[in-house]
Protein backbone atom coordinates (compact mmCIF):
# COMPACT_ATOMS: atom_id res chain seq x y z
CA UNK A 1 0.00 0.00 0.00
CA UNK A 2 1.40 3.36 -1.14
CA UNK A 3 0.46 7.02 -0.95
CA UNK A 4 0.91 10.51 0.91
CA UNK A 5 0.87 10.18 4.90
CA UNK A 6 -2.90 10.63 5.98
CA UNK A 7 -4.30 8.97 3.27
CA UNK A 8 -5.76 6.66 5.37
CA UNK A 9 -2.93 3.40 4.80
CA UNK A 10 -2.61 2.59 8.71
CA UNK A 11 -6.06 2.97 9.29
CA UNK A 12 -6.84 0.60 6.73
CA UNK A 13 -4.57 -1.91 8.40
CA UNK A 14 -5.96 -1.19 11.93
CA UNK A 15 -9.32 -2.31 10.22
CA UNK A 16 -8.01 -5.18 8.86
CA UNK A 17 -6.42 -5.98 11.80
CA UNK A 18 -9.62 -5.28 14.22
CA UNK A 19 -7.74 -2.67 16.20
CA UNK A 20 -10.37 0.01 15.06
CA UNK A 21 -14.35 -0.03 13.95
CA UNK A 22 -15.24 1.68 10.65
CA UNK A 23 -16.90 4.73 11.26
CA UNK A 24 -20.16 3.61 9.07
CA UNK A 25 -21.33 0.88 11.55
CA UNK A 26 -23.22 -1.13 8.04
CA UNK A 27 -19.67 -1.97 6.87
CA UNK A 28 -18.65 -5.42 7.94
CA UNK A 29 -14.42 -6.15 7.80
CA UNK A 30 -14.27 -9.85 7.82
CA UNK A 31 -12.72 -11.50 10.97
CA UNK A 32 -9.32 -12.84 9.86
CA UNK A 33 -6.62 -14.68 11.56
CA UNK A 34 -3.59 -12.08 10.80
CA UNK A 35 -0.50 -10.73 12.77
CA UNK A 36 0.19 -7.06 12.93
CA UNK A 37 2.98 -5.34 13.37
CA UNK A 38 2.09 -1.78 13.62
CA UNK A 39 3.54 1.88 12.44
CA UNK A 40 4.37 2.72 16.30
CA UNK A 41 6.49 0.48 18.27
CA UNK A 42 6.97 1.61 21.88
CA UNK A 43 8.76 -0.53 24.16
CA UNK A 44 7.03 -1.60 27.01
CA UNK A 45 8.53 -4.76 27.91
CA UNK A 46 11.03 -5.13 30.85
CA UNK A 47 12.70 -8.33 29.75
CA UNK A 48 15.06 -9.42 27.20
CA UNK A 49 14.43 -9.83 23.64
CA UNK A 50 15.28 -13.46 24.24
CA UNK A 51 12.86 -13.74 27.03
CA UNK A 52 10.35 -11.86 24.76
CA UNK A 53 10.59 -13.98 21.63
CA UNK A 54 10.43 -16.84 23.94
CA UNK A 55 6.75 -15.80 25.41
CA UNK A 56 5.47 -14.39 22.30
CA UNK A 57 6.45 -16.74 19.65
CA UNK A 58 8.01 -19.49 21.52
CA UNK A 59 7.43 -22.16 18.66
CA UNK A 60 8.63 -19.99 15.93
CA UNK A 61 11.53 -19.14 17.60
CA UNK A 62 13.17 -22.26 18.27
CA UNK A 63 12.24 -23.77 15.33
CA UNK A 64 15.64 -24.54 12.61
CA UNK A 65 13.81 -22.47 9.40
CA UNK A 66 12.67 -19.73 11.00
CA UNK A 67 15.84 -18.84 12.88
CA UNK A 68 17.48 -19.10 9.31
CA UNK A 69 15.21 -17.25 6.72
CA UNK A 70 14.16 -14.32 9.92
CA UNK A 71 16.15 -14.14 12.75
CA UNK A 72 19.32 -14.59 10.86
CA UNK A 73 19.41 -12.09 8.15
CA UNK A 74 17.47 -9.91 11.08
CA UNK A 75 20.56 -10.22 13.18
CA UNK A 76 18.67 -10.73 16.36
CA UNK A 77 21.10 -13.16 17.17
CA UNK A 78 23.33 -9.62 17.93
CA UNK A 79 20.71 -8.16 20.40
CA UNK A 80 18.99 -11.31 21.92
CA UNK A 81 20.10 -10.78 25.76
CA UNK A 82 19.26 -6.79 25.45
CA UNK A 83 16.68 -5.72 27.52
CA UNK A 84 13.64 -4.90 25.28
CA UNK A 85 13.64 -0.73 26.49
CA UNK A 86 17.09 -0.47 25.55
CA UNK A 87 17.01 -0.95 21.74
CA UNK A 88 16.84 1.51 19.07
CA UNK A 89 14.47 2.46 16.83
CA UNK A 90 16.13 0.13 14.11
CA UNK A 91 16.60 -2.92 16.70
CA UNK A 92 13.32 -2.43 17.79
CA UNK A 93 11.75 -2.43 14.53
CA UNK A 94 13.72 -5.98 13.72
CA UNK A 95 12.08 -7.83 16.63
CA UNK A 96 8.79 -6.05 15.87
CA UNK A 97 9.24 -7.87 12.52
CA UNK A 98 10.30 -11.14 13.43
CA UNK A 99 7.37 -10.89 16.01
CA UNK A 100 5.09 -10.62 13.47
CA UNK A 101 5.97 -13.53 10.89
CA UNK A 102 6.71 -15.74 14.01
CA UNK A 103 2.71 -15.77 14.47
CA UNK A 104 0.90 -17.90 12.64
CA UNK A 105 -1.84 -16.18 10.78
CA UNK A 106 -3.62 -16.34 7.53
CA UNK A 107 -3.03 -12.68 6.42
CA UNK A 108 0.25 -10.55 7.26
CA UNK A 109 -0.55 -6.82 8.22
CA UNK A 110 3.03 -5.12 8.34
CA UNK A 111 3.22 -1.48 8.96
CA UNK A 112 5.83 0.57 7.85
CA UNK A 113 8.35 -2.34 7.78
CA UNK A 114 11.31 -0.18 6.75
CA UNK A 115 11.20 2.71 9.18
CA UNK A 116 13.85 3.17 11.53
CA UNK A 117 16.11 0.88 9.48
CA UNK A 118 19.55 1.94 7.45
CA UNK A 119 19.24 0.85 3.38
CA UNK A 120 21.08 -2.44 4.13
CA UNK A 121 18.69 -3.53 6.87
CA UNK A 122 15.78 -2.40 4.66
CA UNK A 123 16.74 -4.87 1.99
CA UNK A 124 17.53 -7.74 4.83
CA UNK A 125 13.90 -6.51 6.15
CA UNK A 126 12.60 -6.78 2.40
CA UNK A 127 14.06 -9.70 1.55
CA UNK A 128 12.85 -11.74 4.79
CA UNK A 129 9.44 -10.47 4.35
CA UNK A 130 8.85 -11.25 0.79
CA UNK A 131 10.67 -15.16 1.06
CA UNK A 132 8.92 -15.72 4.10
CA UNK A 133 5.19 -15.16 2.92
CA UNK A 134 6.08 -16.89 -0.48
CA UNK A 135 7.22 -20.10 1.59
CA UNK A 136 4.58 -19.87 3.88
CA UNK A 137 1.61 -19.56 0.80
CA UNK A 138 0.34 -16.47 2.92
CA UNK A 139 -1.05 -13.20 2.25
CA UNK A 140 0.57 -9.76 3.58
CA UNK A 141 -0.49 -5.81 3.01
CA UNK A 142 2.09 -3.59 3.54
CA UNK A 143 2.86 0.09 4.04
CA UNK A 144 5.54 1.27 2.52
CA UNK A 145 6.97 4.50 1.91
CA UNK A 146 10.21 3.23 0.51
CA UNK A 147 8.79 3.20 -3.54
CA UNK A 148 11.92 0.32 -3.83
CA UNK A 149 11.28 -1.66 -1.48
CA UNK A 150 7.22 -2.00 -1.87
CA UNK A 151 7.78 -2.54 -5.77
CA UNK A 152 9.90 -5.04 -4.34
CA UNK A 153 7.59 -6.84 -2.15
CA UNK A 154 4.72 -6.37 -3.84
CA UNK A 155 2.69 -8.81 -6.54
CA UNK A 156 -0.21 -5.72 -6.63
CA UNK A 157 -0.36 -1.91 -5.35
CA UNK A 158 -3.05 -0.64 -3.71
CA UNK A 159 -2.34 3.60 -3.96
CA UNK A 160 -4.05 5.74 -1.87
CA UNK A 161 -4.88 8.93 -3.27
CA UNK A 162 -6.94 12.10 -1.92
CA UNK A 163 -6.88 15.31 0.17
CA UNK A 164 -4.58 13.80 3.27
CA UNK A 165 -6.68 13.46 6.61
CA UNK A 166 -9.56 14.56 4.91
CA UNK A 167 -10.94 12.72 1.71
CA UNK A 168 -8.93 9.39 0.00
CA UNK A 169 -9.58 6.76 -2.18
CA UNK A 170 -8.00 3.35 -2.86
CA UNK A 171 -6.85 2.29 -6.01
CA UNK A 172 -5.98 -1.38 -6.79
Amino acid sequence: MLGENGTGKSTMIKLLAGKMQPDDSSIKVPELNVSYKPQKISPKSQCSVRQMLHDKIRDAYVHPQFVADVMKPLAIDNIIDNQVQDLSGGELQRVALALCLGKPADVYLIDEPSAYLDSEQRLHAAKVIKRFILHAKKTAFVVEHDFIMATYLADRVIVFDGVPSQKCTAYP
